[in-house]
């Protein structure tokens, strides 16, 4: 098992010592859109692994009830602050996705954006499970995967099969159809898409799987 006091404190130093985009991931912006559509107004919804909270805060100011979690304090420190500047507010707290300090079936809905590639495969399952567990039957997810084919496929320390090392010593798993599959078994699948994502401060895209998913029995990848 990867030791998270050590992803904790390599994440607390890129938050420190890098910047990042404040608006929101334009995939974020089509789910919510779709959200808007099949849920009540000012539902609870969790964004897991907020970091900085761009997309927390624009969700919020769509009207949906925010929590925010993140591995990092630093990063959720810096999220509180950059609430603070707008006329909407969020709960924000430390937490670790595969622990997450929450009841079962509490959010109507969850987004989990750029964050569960970088642990894992063990870890990527348990924190699929959990949001899971802490998701409203019928209620909606969305999370992405790396793929094959990104362009840091293989790159770095192999630390298990399709994970690598990346030369800040994070964990970074890239992830097959079948895997998609495997980790969304409980779920039915509303859509899921291989694209290329924007990385948060502009450079490179990410090739990736994007999944938009509610908790009921799933559909499986053809």
């Amino acid at each position: 098992m990867f030791d998270h006091s050590e992803l904790q404190r390599i994440w607390n130093c890129s938050h420190q010592e890098k910047t990042s985009s404040e608006r929101p991931d334009e995939e974020i912006v089509a789910f919510a859109e779709r959200l808007r559509q099949q849920l009540p107004t000012g539902v609870s919804l969790l964004d897991a692994g907020c970091g900085r909270g761009r997309n927390a805060i624009y969700l919020s100011q769509i009207g949906f009830a925010v929590y925010g979690c993140d591995l990092s304090p630093v990063a959720v420190e810096i999220a509180r602050t950059r609430m603070q500047k707008v006329p909407t507010s969020a709960n924000f707290q430390v937490a670790d996705l595969t622990r997450l300090p929450y009841p079962d079936n509490l959010f109507a809905a969850i987004v989990c954006v750029h964050v569960l590639p970088y642990h894992l495969a063990i870890d990527i399952a348990r924190s699929v499970q959990e949001l899971q567990r802490v998701l409203r039957p019928n209620g909606w997810l969305y999370f992405d995967l790396l793929d094959h084919d990104d362009a840091e496929y293989r790159c770095g320390q192999e630390l298990e099969k399709d994970t690598f090392l990346d030369p800040d010593g994070i964990p970074i798993h890239f992830s097959s159809k079948q895997e998609v599959n495997a980790l969304t078994n409980g779920l039915t699948l509303q859509r899921v898409a291989r694209l290329e994502l924007k990385s948060s401060v502009g450079t490179c895209a990410r090739v990736a799987w994007v999944v938009w998913a509610t908790k009921s029995d799933g559909q499986r990848l053809e």
